[in-house]
Order: structure tokens, then sequence, then C-alpha cells
């Protein structure tokens, strides 16, 4: 599992796909982290939070 910001996106699954690993699962959040405000950032990281979790737990997520 990656993290990584909009603009890295594209970066990120070239390098995962360069490596043999196209299937690498991205979590992307807004751009840019730098000079966002912390109540952006927050909501931002909840709603990563939710997707990682999402992902991590597959079908299983729905019935939590």
């Amino acid at each position: 599992m990656v993290i990584a910001t909009e603009k890295l996106e594209a970066l990120c699954r070239e390098v995962a796909r360069s490596y043999g690993l196209p299937q690498t699962r991205i979590v992307v959040v807004p751009h840019p982290l730098g000079g966002t405000p912390p109540d952006r950032l927050q909501a931002w990281a909840d709603t990563a939070i939710d997707t990682l979790v999402a992902r991590f737990l597959g079908s299983r997520a729905a019935g939590a």
C-alpha cells in the first residue's frame, strides 16, 4: 500500500509497474500537503484512513 498526493500518483504507478507490481494499491490524497491548513489536512487524513481500512479489510469492511 502506498500513499501519495495527486501529483505523484502517476509516478507511483510507474515505479510499481517497473518493479513488476502493477496491482499495487495506491491511496491518493490531495496536493499539496505543505501550506495546507491543519483542519483540511485532518479531513484528508480521515478520508485516507477510511480508504486504507476498507482496502485492507476488503469485503469485510462493508459488514463492519
